[in-house]
């Protein structure tokens, strides 16, 4: 059962780029891990941050609230910040939310790292 819940959070730097890969779900038992782990990254001064949900199966109303407020922290320390992969339910997700319009999301990770690179 624990096993539904499961969410891998992986970080790589691409150049100057800090990409966060999100595998599995965000739900309420996981979405303060996320918003955590963002949030260190901005307040640690990374200027560009892309989440990559191509991996990523589902999430909660917790789940966007973490990504608003890491979106909101990382224009307030003057940081890009990035959406990428966001496909099939997840993006109906953010379709039927509202969100699509919230954040910058690049169909790729190739694209959202080019775009999102110092001097880009």
């Amino acid at each position: 059962m624990a096993t539904n819940n499961v969410l891998s959070i992986d970080e790589v730097r691409e150049g100057d780029v800090c990409v966060v890969a999100l595998k599995g779900r965000i739900d309420s038992t996981n979405a303060d891990d996320v918003k955590t782990r963002l949030g260190r990254l901005i307040t640690a001064g990374e200027k560009a941050v892309v989440v990559d949900m191509s991996q990523l199966l589902y999430l909660t109303s917790l789940g966007f609230r973490a990504l608003v407020i890491a979106a909101r922290d990382a224009e307030r320390a003057a940081a890009k910040f990035a959406l990428c992969g966001v496909t099939g339910h997840v993006r109906d997700l953010f379709d039927m939310g509202g969100m699509l319009d919230v954040f910058t999301i690049h169909s790729s990770r190739q694209e959202a790292v080019a775009h999102n690179a110092a001097g880009a």
